[in-house]
């Protein structure tokens, strides 16, 4: 008995596994998770955002690549035949050979007696029967097309405002070179441009799919304007997917600014308005009818 108890008292007690962590190891281990957690949320918050601005800069992209096809099209079908019995474009009943050859006696009126002239007002009257509520040009064409749209000095800029395309070359045929007054500097004269507002995101948006609208901020523009060296026969055709400047809206801040006049809000430091561009001629099938050589 005495030896039993003497080998009890003798025998070394195993350590114990269940005492569990010390406070130290419980907030590293939160600390750890934490990191982790936030930089998991953090890259798919960032992966988010990229994935909203790829959608709707695809579908700005859309919008545009939409309107070009349909614009080639009207002017693979706009002949010669077209023109003379359309009453938009000849309601004059102008014959052939006087819409191949107008007389015109100022280049303003050569440029506004062209086929990229016809087209232009060919396309304006779309604008007010097509499903997007869409406006006709800015401002509305009258009698004369481009010969009275305002002038347009640039076409392009960057985030931060800066000009990175510019005209570099005169509308009209002058015989004396724009010269800048204040130092004699010759200087290239702004192209006429018609602005046409297309399509506006707000117009087609309903209160049902009003979130869902990746587009319902912006609208879609075209720029038309022709050149001297095609003689005017060709539509050069600029577009742009930006923010709407609201000429009514009186806080400046939600109004912008619109200095090159092409109805959306210029590009500003930190906030580009401007998402998608591009660019295409329309060449009508009438210059294939009239025999023109480019």
């Amino acid at each position: 008995m005495n030896k039993l108890l003497l080998s009890l008292l003798l025998h070394r007690s195993k350590p114990k596994n269940d005492q569990g962590f010390s406070l130290f190891e419980v907030s590293m281990a939160i600390l750890v998770s934490s990191a982790f957690l936030m930089g998991t949320l953090q890259a798919m918050t960032i992966n988010a955002v990229i994935q909203v601005k790829s959608e709707r800069q695809a579908k700005a992209l859309f919008w545009i690549q939409e309107d070009m096809e349909r614009l080639q099209a009207a002017g693979s079908e706009m002949d010669l035949d077209y023109i003379e019995k359309s009453d938009t474009l000849n309601p004059t009943k102008k014959t052939p050979a006087e819409i191949c050859r107008p007389f015109a006696i100022t280049q303003n009126q050569k440029m506004d007696r062209h086929l990229g002239s016809y087209m232009a007002k060919e396309f304006d009257s779309w604008l007010s029967k097509d499903a997007y509520d869409a406006t006709q040009s800015e401002p509305p064409l009258k009698a004369n097309t481009f010969s009275g749209a305002p002038d347009f000095k640039q076409f392009k800029t960057d985030e931060n405002g800066k000009v990175i395309f510019t005209n570099q070359k005169s509308v009209l045929h002058t015989v004396k070179e724009e010269v800048e007054q204040t130092n004699g500097t010759k200087v290239d004269a702004p192209k006429k441009v018609i602005v046409q507002v297309v399509r506006d995101g707000r117009d087609e948006s309903s209160e049902s799919d009003i979130e869902n609208n990746l587009l319902k901020d912006y609208r879609l523009v075209r720029m038309l304007t022709v050149e001297s060296k095609f003689n005017y026969h060709i539509l050069q055709v600029y577009y742009r997917v930006g923010e709407p400047y609201d000429q009514s809206e009186t806080d400046p801040d939600i109004r912008g600014n619109d200095k090159d006049k092409d109805t959306l809000r210029d590009d500003e430091s930190g906030r580009k308005s401007i998402i998608a561009e591009n660019y295409t001629e329309v060449i009508p099938a009438a210059a294939a009818d009239c025999s023109i050589a480019f």
